[in-house]
């Protein structure tokens, strides 16, 4: 691919009128080089990520060449994107948009880098220390097996429970009541509570509309899942895969390694479509991650 005039490049803050190329930057990066790219869909994440964390991009005469966006809740800054277009990589373009997000005094600071190596590297450089692989699964609910009734019972609650927010708070690590809101209102997720005996064991959302995945929207992505011991997890995880297949023709959910879970949904017939690394400054988890499954790699 022709490669862009060599030119300075301006690091300087995203605003909304960026977003129509963000998105492009975006979808590139997406659809790769798919013979029959899907369907364009709706920057809302980009959007999400503008008014609730932070957009950095990179631009070369006038045009945007790349970009990179940070959520920071809490104490932990999670690098969500860094995308740069094909003709611009290798140019260091990278490099500049994480140098000027990352390191932020204080804070954890961590990523799922992709499987390019450039990427990776560039994450060491900053500081961030490969911790453990985190696996996209998806199934055809038609495929799914080993998936029976295992007594927990899955009950729909009442968008912003006050009570699941808090579930979410101590088991992910951090409170974000902005991106609960984003979950119920964009991907339409439906809040769920676990039971066992009548007794909470774990929270959960299943997302109706995944607006990170081009291919299949109406999917069901399974996330954030969470649980405070690994049994409970494994447990919940399960329960949600059976309830979503019952709801969808695709469920989706990603997992990090250590997850009580991943063996058993693997068992029932998830496949593995992407592994990333989960790469952070601190080698002390911000989460339990035996019991944690994200919302999925962006905002995790």
């Amino acid at each position: 691919m022709e490669r862009l005039p060599s030119s300075p490049t301006n690091i300087r803050a995203a605003v909304a009128a960026d977003i129509p190329q963000i998105y492009d930057i975006w979808y590139a990066n997406e659809v790769g080089i798919a013979p029959d790219p899907p369907p364009r869909g709706v920057p809302a994440v980009i959007e999400h990520e503008l008014t609730t964390g932070e957009i950095v991009v990179a631009e070369q005469a006038g045009r945007l060449v790349g970009f990179a966006s940070v959520i920071v809740r809490g104490a932990v800054t999670f690098l969500a994107e860094c995308f740069v277009r094909a003709e611009a990589r290798s140019g260091g373009v990278g490099r500049q948009l994480v140098q000027q997000l990352l390191p932020r005094a204080g804070l954890t600071s961590c990523t799922l880098s992709s499987t390019d190596p450039r990427a990776l590297a560039l994450y060491i450089r900053a500081g961030m220390r490969p911790q453990w692989p985190n696996f996209c699964l998806q199934a055809e609910a038609a495929r799914l097996n080993h998936l029976t009734d295992s007594g927990i019972e899955v009950v729909e609650v009442l968008a912003g429970d006050p009570a699941l927010v808090e579930w979410d708070t101590q088991i992910a690590g951090r409170c974000r009541p902005e991106d609960h809101a984003y979950w119920l209102g964009p991907t339409r997720a439906r809040p769920l509570w676990f039971r066992r005996d009548g007794a909470r064991i774990g929270y959960g959302y299943a997302q109706a509309y995944s607006l990170e995945e081009l291919w299949h929207p109406d999917a069901i992505t399974l996330g954030p899942i969470g649980a405070h011991n690994p049994a409970d997890a494994q447990a919940c995880a399960l329960a949600a895969a059976r309830w979503a297949s019952q709801h969808s023709e695709i469920v989706r959910i990603t997992v990090p390694g250590p997850h009580a879970a991943l063996p058993a949904l693997l068992e029932a017939g998830f496949q593995i479509t992407y592994v990333e690394t989960f790469v952070s400054t601190s080698d002390e988890p911000f989460a339990d991650m035996r019991c944690y499954i994200p919302s999925g790699s962006t905002l995790f």
